[in-house]
């Protein structure tokens, strides 16, 4: 005996068919009733729009400069958000942050207090290639650079003095700039 398909399911809840396999199958009858517990509270009516704050913030999104690719790079590690890890890439008191691409990874790490907190990183091609140059790479808060710096020859970047706040980094490629995250929690 054949199961209903998930396009099988969605027609009968749209009403779209009128199978009876439901009827006589378990399996399907029990696949039927979640799909039509999701496909009720899709259909909600309850469901609000943004506050209007919220899309005036959205609308005032800059655009991307013409011309240049733009990458926003994933955080895929961030020893704050995973405690078990804390101290595996370095000291437990620095916060060790990785930011992906499919061209790089972008290592950070995060010290200091937060009067004195230095950010150091080190910039790698996800190939077996070097970094290609030149590549300037700017820590970034409230859509200001704040300070930058070029990458050393082993593809490494400091800052120091780095301030409280929402930061993230741009890293200024010759074929494009990524963006990447950073976080706001502060350094113990």
């Amino acid at each position: 005996m054949l199961h209903l398909t998930l396009e099988s399911i969605i027609d009968l809840l749209e009403g779209r068919s009128d199978d009876k396999h439901a009827d006589q199958c378990a399996e399907c009858r029990e696949r039927v009733e979640e799909w039509r517990l999701l496909h009720s509270r899709l259909h909600n009516s309850q469901l609000a729009d943004a506050p209007a704050t919220v899309l005036k913030a959205a609308y005032e999104i800059p655009a991307p400069r013409p011309g240049i690719g733009q990458t926003l790079a994933s955080m895929i590690f961030d020893s704050f958000s995973q405690p078990a890890f804390a101290g595996a890439r370095g000291t437990a008191e620095a916060r060790q942050v990785v930011l992906r691409t499919a061209e790089i990874d972008i290592h950070v790490r995060i010290s200091g207090k937060p009067a004195s907190r230095q950010i150091t990183g080190h910039v790698l091609t996800r190939s077996d290639g070097a970094v290609p140059e030149p590549v300037r790479v700017h820590l970034v808060q409230n859509d200001a650079r704040i300070q930058s710096a070029d990458l050393n020859p082993l593809g490494e970047f400091e800052f120091g003095n780095a301030p409280d706040g929402l930061l993230s980094l741009q890293v200024d490629l010759p074929n494009r700039t990524v963006y990447g995250p950073l976080g706001n929690e502060e350094v113990a």
